[in-house]
């Protein structure tokens, strides 16, 4: 019995130290918004220079994703990824992310949704 907890107690850390290790993405969808001129302007010039200006963020990709067959479109998609869940948990906490976060509304007249993800390995 003893073994078997400690089979499991050691899957438990091995799990938990390769999620804590594999890269994490934040994805940002943002919706139709009502003007695209003013949406491009304030995400690229005003927006995006905040993001850029956090050095734990490792890489960003702004797409334009076509619009799907049904449903609700997408205007622009941005990831961005950082070197761990620790190192995202730990840039969400200052000061400049909260004001990235603060600064969607004021251009997103579409909607955002947010999701965040730890990337899988190959296999």
């Amino acid at each position: 019995m003893i073994g078997l907890r400690l089979l499991v107690l050691a899957g438990s850390l091995l799990v938990s130290s390769v999620v804590l290790a594999a890269e994490a993405k934040v994805t940002v969808l943002y919706g139709q918004p009502k003007s695209t001129e003013e949406f491009d302007k304030y995400y690229f010039q005003t927006h995006m220079p905040m993001v850029y200006a956090v050095k734990e963020v490792k890489k960003v990709e702004i797409s334009r994703p076509l619009p799907p067959p049904s449903g609700t479109p997408t205007y622009i998609l941005t990831e961005l990824w950082f070197e761990n869940m620790d190192s995202f948990k730990a840039v969400s906490e200052t000061p400049e992310w909260k004001a990235i976060v603060a600064d969607v509304p004021k251009f997103a007249s579409g909607g955002a949704s947010v999701l965040v993800s730890v990337i899988e390995p190959k296999h």
